[in-house]
């Protein structure tokens, strides 16, 4: 059962990626006065950031009732999994990949906050199922 309201989901995953977008142009590491964004920070994952993003943001104009690839998988899922797996990414690069020397700044922090948002978004609406519920088997073998 969901706990969030679509509406409010579809506005935490929208609010989440426009956060994470925002956050890939702030500052994320500084070192000696030089300060990096977070296009400059980090090599690949970037674009991985900018899909999930893009993907929030679809997930709330549309709310996410399409499906994608296949008919049972909808934006939704899709977009849970990216958010759940940018945020593992930007956890892990703030507890154990940082480089060393930097310290880490706002972007950083704003882009967690962001894939955390799209995750909790996105994972929480309740969608209508295309297919019909498996009827649930008693307990008690009557």
């Amino acid at each position: 059962m969901s706990t969030v309201h679509p509406s409010i989901g579809r506005l935490l995953a929208g609010s989440g990626g426009l956060l994470l977008i925002g956050s890939l142009f702030l500052p994320w590491s500084a070192t000696a006065g030089n300060t990096e964004s977070g296009w400059d920070a980090v090599s690949v994952s970037e674009v991985l950031f900018l899909i999930t993003g893009i993907c929030g943001l679809a997930a709330a104009i549309s709310g996410g009732r399409f499906g994608f690839f296949r008919r049972d998988l909808s934006l939704n899922a899709m977009t849970d999994i990216l958010g759940v797996v940018s945020g593992v990414l930007i956890a892990w690069l703030l507890l154990f990949d940082f480089p060393a020397g930097a310290s880490p700044e706002v972007g950083v922090y704003l882009a967690l906050a962001g894939a955390v948002t799209v995750a909790t978004g996105a994972g929480d609406f309740r969608i209508t199922s295309w297919f019909p519920r498996i009827p649930e088997s008693d307990q008690a073998g009557t």
